[in-house]
């Protein structure tokens, strides 16, 4: 009985881990930041385009950062983060092939969860280090309902705590960081409670669904402010679609509705331009071609 309870959780999770193939997925609206979620102006995704560049420009190290609405929205309804972020980050191809140092940042924020994707270059103690730069720098900020100042704070600490320590090949201890929050491709000596947990969280998550956040509420300052995206008009070959946020707060009842654009097809071809890159060296555009083994840490605010 309890090795078919395990034979079911290994079949549920390879079938989720299939269902998102590459030709799912966006192309990148630029090599630093694709904003799919439309959460930052143009100013606040100025600024981190320049400290992604700055990176880039001083170490050589590709970091990239992507925000998208869920994870439905690109065929991965029933993944886990850490996979849809493994797979996306091997899409595009992210960081230089010969060194497999590219990190990616993936902010999910109708879910609010995050996670920083690492390269295969990294050894796993660097999870431990990924999990610091969450805590410490990217969710307390978000947090306080401010998503650019812990994109760019997380992007500072990135290059502190994983690139700096990466390329001086320092030693990094085990026991440095914290463990990642909802753990990567780390281990796989499940007990059996872990499956059946698993296998409940699995169904329940594949019944849950529904792109919610909370915010503060301008009116009553209560974090009680959930957000519902509607897709109005869907995005065509060459237009951009509309969608429409729905705001509701559970507290005081306050409600408004804000109009977003929905940047999918008609970016593609924009976003072609950075399929491919040279690799190697300290490149200043383009991705290079390289690849995640699945390491990493994940949080949720």
């Amino acid at each position: 009985m309890i090795l078919r309870i395990l034979a079911l959780f290994l079949a549920l999770t390879s079938a989720v881990a299939a269902q998102t193939a590459p030709e799912s997925f966006p192309q990148p609206l630029s090599d630093t930041v694709s904003d799919f979620s439309a959460v930052l102006d143009a100013t606040e995704e100025g600024r981190i385009q320049r400290a992604l560049q700055q990176v880039r420009d001083e170490t050589g190290v590709q970091m990239v950062v992507v925000t998208v609405p869920s994870l439905a929205v690109y065929g991965g309804a029933y993944m886990r983060l850490d996979s849809f972020a493994k797979a996306l980050f091997n899409a595009w191809g992210v960081g230089a092939a010969d060194r497999n140092d590219g990190i990616l940042m993936l902010v999910v924020t109708g879910d609010r969860e995050v996670r920083i994707a690492l390269g295969a270059g990294y050894d796993a103690v660097y999870d431990g280090r990924a999990a610091r730069v969450l805590s410490t720098a990217v969710l307390p900020e978000f947090r306080e309902g401010r998503l650019a100042g812990g994109i760019e704070a997380g992007i500072i600490s990135a290059r502190d705590r994983l690139i700096t320590p990466f390329l001086a090949g320092q030693p990094v201890s085990l026991t440095d960081g914290f463990a990642p929050e909802t753990g990567g491709d780390s281990g796989f000596a499940l007990p059996v409670v872990g499956a059946v947990g698993g296998i409940v969280s699995l169904l329940a998550f594949a019944i849950w669904r529904g792109a919610r956040s909370r915010r503060t509420c301008p009116k009553c300052g209560k974090q009680t402010l959930t957000r519902t995206n509607e897709v109005i008009t869907p995005a065509g070959m060459l237009t951009s679609g509309t969608g429409l946020e729905h705001l509701l707060c559970t507290s005081c009842g306050h409600t408004d509705r804000r109009t977003y654009t929905i940047r999918t097809s008609s970016s593609r071809d924009r976003g072609s331009r950075f399929g491919s890159s040279s690799g190697g060296g300290r490149s200043s555009g383009g991705f290079g071609g390289g690849r995640s083994s699945g390491g990493g840490a994940s949080g949720k605010w």
